[in-house]
């Protein structure tokens, strides 16, 4: 039997040990399956200024020109280039609605549109932003510049989930 300040030692010891081979094997991605580091703690791990998580919601009344698909498509890599932000964070959706109505006005095409991000939401962003959507509301859905309304939202980092975990 090892003496009790001998055996705290070891044990401190095996701890540090165990704790860098973690971290080495966390570096390469092999942290969850060789010690059963939980995956939610290695994705709270990224750099903050990689990760803003753009997301736009659309409706319309009118379906775009090229499809839902393609529409989301142009629109992602508009919101993408505006906020300055990787196309592979940016999350886009379009809902058609029964009906919307704008100015008293429900034959001419309008649209809502809310955007969140992590960051990136700032006036001279918006207005990046406000301008390149305008480009393909209008080209997809025929919806004038003066026919929808953009929600900016900056969303904080505890509100927004991701795989499993907040940022």
């Amino acid at each position: 039997r090892v003496a009790p300040s001998k055996d705290r030692g070891m044990r401190l010891l095996c701890a540090a040990a165990l704790v860098a081979s973690a971290s080495a094997f966390s570096r390469q991605g092999l942290a969850a399956p060789a010690f059963g580091v939980a995956a939610r703690q290695e994705r709270t791990r990224r750099p903050r200024e990689t990760i803003s998580m753009p997301s736009l919601m659309v409706q319309s009344a009118h379906a775009p020109a090229s499809g839902p698909v393609d529409f989301c498509k142009k629109l992602s890599k508009s919101v993408a280039m505006a906020l300055g932000k990787p196309e592979s964070f940016v999350l886009t959706s379009f809902q058609k609605v029964d009906a919307m109505c704008f100015g008293g006005d429900a034959e001419t095409p309008a649209a809502f549109l809310y955007l969140s991000s992590l960051g990136s939401i700032a006036p001279d962003t918006n207005a990046a932003a406000s301008a390149a959507i305008a480009d393909v509301l209008q080209a997809e859905l025929g919806c004038p510049p003066n026919r929808y309304y953009i929600n900016f939202f900056d969303s904080e980092r505890s509100n927004m989930g991701y795989n499993g975990a907040t940022f």
